[in-house]
């Protein structure tokens, strides 16, 4: 059984990715960006809202940048708790690893605010021991910095720690960082993109990463 298990949160222990990809289309239309930017910005979710912007628009100042992300993050901060929906089984899931004595964590590349928002919203703070969010750390996802706070703070050594995660942002930050990693198809990258990452196991569910974490252990068979 692994002592610690740190996920990542949209798409991943929410189903927000919908949501987030509609507010992205509001953004695009609003701007008219060209065909094809909203097809590249949703492969991003996973990466800091800023350095989306310089990803998809290198030409563009850093004026501009701050300007869509704070555009973004005005429609999306009204709508945080509508569009962040738990996924099937993540309650009991966490109550379970709680339960087992497994230490719970969340690493996100989104404003810790806006996940304790949801996080308060569904009472699930008793599940959680920390969250690091955008502005807890200067390198973000997949610098393994998330990682390296978090088994810090908590003093729980990497071999005993495991990432779960739905985007290969998440995979090579475990990866970089020396820990196991459970892939999950329930965000915006498939199967095949997350196998790029050599994460320890990939799997559909949160059903699936919950016996994982419990009965195995790097990388050995469940």
């Amino acid at each position: 059984m692994y002592k610690l298990a740190i996920f990542d949160f949209d798409g991943t222990l929410v189903d927000s990715t919908p949501g987030i990809i509609d507010v992205m289309k509001v953004v695009v239309d609003e701007y008219q960006f060209e065909e094809g930017i909203l097809e590249e910005w949703r492969h991003l979710v996973g990466v800091p809202l800023p350095k989306q912007m310089e990803i998809i628009f290198p030409d563009r100042d850093e004026d501009f940048h701050l300007e869509v992300a704070n555009r973004y993050r005005a429609i999306y901060d009204t709508m945080a708790i509508e569009i962040c929906p738990p996924f099937p089984h993540m309650k009991p899931l966490l109550r379970n690893l709680k339960d087992a004595g497994v230490v719970v964590t969340i690493a996100s590349s989104k404003r810790s605010n806006l996940v304790q928002v949801v996080i308060d919203h569904h009472d699930l703070n008793d599940y959680f021991a920390m969250v690091v969010g955008a502005q807890e750390v200067t390198h973000h996802k997949p610098h393994p910095e998330s990682v390296h706070v978090t088994v810090a703070k908590l003093d729980i050594p990497h071999e005993h720690t495991i990432v779960i995660g739905d985007s290969t942002f998440d995979l090579d930050m475990a990866r970089n960082a020396g820990v196991d990693a459970i892939g999950v198809t329930t965000g915006v990258h498939t199967k095949e993109m997350l196998e790029r990452s050599d994460p320890t196991h990939i799997v559909e569910d949160l059903v699936a990463v919950e016996k994982i974490i419990l009965n195995g252990k790097n990388g050995k068979s469940v």
